[in-house]
């Protein structure tokens, strides 16, 4: 079987010779329609399973329900983040993180493998409602599985977004995910500038009420160079009502115009064609903002739409994601909680969620770590957070029992758990921690697993 298994790499890659997935390359605008869920590629791995007479094997029924799984036990992150994992082969697992996106940003996605030539499925969702998986949840980007080291994806619209990990059959190795998020726009609209200049925001009210803020304004010097946030073309060049000396820029990829407003003086000509950094004019007050300091207006105004939010368009932010501070070489082992009751949480943060109390002494195996936390599967399949301070090693035994009668040592202490070797009687073992009527032992061999108490 595991020979078979091994083919498999070899006629997915048949498949998917004739695939045309979803990504977001320069030449491609980011609302293109997303492939169905059935020709993703993970679908078309399966159906290679399938045709190969492997699909309703055990070990793919697990790999897919695991995949199912991580769907529902979705992490959540903030950004930037960053999680280091190892993927078993003797127990298939998915990752998912869930997160919140606003229309203007772009998601940057990374994934390094210590293990090359491999099939790795990442798979983004938008989730219209949360509680309602799969039925709910719309597909957005299918990324290549033998492209998986970097991609991008364009938020279109404010909201809650999935993505899933998954390694192919057999696949054990380590991993390191990293996601952040930036502007679509790479420049920011006044030279030298940023966030912290913005000092009124989209829907601030203005007149007293009687109208919103339908923008940011950045205030600056007078004569501070106001500059094109993106390639484009000047789409106008005015001078009149409320906005005084403005530039219109005209975004064709998004189907948006960024307007530029009470300028001091402007600097390009109708139909120019500029690149992102180019000099438009310079921060002024005309307009109906003779009355208040220098500042520049921007605006973004979307076909159909109107005037959106900017901000998400061209706000910096932080995208090296805060360093791993735990050993590295613990992540794939087996570990224990200390001797005090511990908290498993749903989120790398002790403001998340609380999933289950461990009991003290209860084997977990670490699947993942980011920054102090570890994310751990217990013995009863509960998959969640701890804190690096609650565990410890399990070199050292916490007691011995000697076995007066023949016992079977299993893999786990679920249903699905099946015996693996069997202990002679009178044999002396290490107790290495606990969980119910079950106790995770060493042998004299070093051989480690489940043995029922008597």
């Amino acid at each position: 079987m595991y020979k078979e298994l091994t083919s498999v790499p070899l006629l997915f890659i048949c498949l998917w010779m004739g695939f045309t997935f979803l990504s977001c390359e320069e030449n491609k605008p980011p609302n293109i329609p997303p492939p169905a869920p059935e020709l993703s590629p993970r679908g078309l791995y399966l159906d290679g399973l399938h045709f190969s007479g492997l699909g309703s094997s055990q070990l793919v029924e697990r790999w897919n329900a695991a995949a199912e799984q991580a769907l529902g036990d979705s992490t959540e992150i903030s950004m930037p983040f960053q999680e280091t994992g190892y993927l078993d082969e003797q127990r298939p697992t998915a990752f998912a993180y869930r997160m919140t996106l606003r229309a203007g940003e772009r998601l940057d996605i990374s994934l390094e493998s210590t293990t090359p030539n491999k099939l790795f499925f990442l798979e983004l969702y938008q989730m219209e409602e949360e509680s309602t998986w799969p039925k709910q949840a719309k597909p957005l980007l299918f990324i290549a599985p033998h492209q998986v080291d970097s991609a991008s994806y364009e938020a279109t619209v404010d909201g809650t977004y999935l993505l899933r990990l998954q390694g192919e059959l057999l696949l054990s190795t380590r991993f390191t995910l990293r996601l952040s998020t930036q502007a679509t726009y790479s420049v920011f609209p006044v030279s030298g500038k940023g966030n912290h200049d913005i000092w009124s925001f989209f829907g601030d009210p203005r007149d007293g009420g009687r109208r919103k803020h339908k923008g940011v304004d950045i205030f600056a010097r007078r004569g501070t160079p106001v500059v094109a946030s993106m390639d484009g073309t000047v789409r106008s060049v005015r001078n009149r009502g409320l906005g005084g000396k403005q530039v219109w820029l005209r975004d064709n990829r998004r189907g948006q115009s960024l307007y530029y407003a009470h300028l001091d003086s402007q600097l390009v000509a109708e139909g120019a064609r500029v690149k992102a950094g180019d000099t438009l004019g310079w921060v002024g007050n005309t307009g109906n903002a003779r009355n208040t300091a220098p500042h520049l207006h921007f605006s973004i105004y979307k076909r159909g739409r109107g005037a959106i939010d900017p901000y998400p368009f061209i706000a910096q932010q932080k995208t090296v994601p805060a360093r791993l501070r735990v050993d590295s070489a613990l992540i794939g082992q087996h570990v224990r909680t200390k001797a005090i009751r511990s908290t498993l949480r749903s989120a790398p943060s002790s403001r998340s969620s609380a999933l289950v109390n461990l009991t003290p002494r209860l084997p977990v195996q670490i699947q993942a770590a980011t920054q102090t936390w570890l994310r751990v599967l217990t013995p009863s399949g509960h998959t969640g957070y701890l804190s690096a301070s609650s565990i410890e090693s399990l070199e050292r035994p916490i007691g011995t029992i000697q076995i007066e009668s023949e016992k079977e040592i299993w893999t786990g202490v679920t249903n699905d758990a099946v015996p693996f070797a069997f202990l002679p009687s009178d044999t002396k073992v290490e107790v290495l921690g606990s969980n119910g009527d079950h106790a995770w032992i060493r042998t004299p061999e070093g051989l480690e697993g489940w043995m029922k108490s008597d």
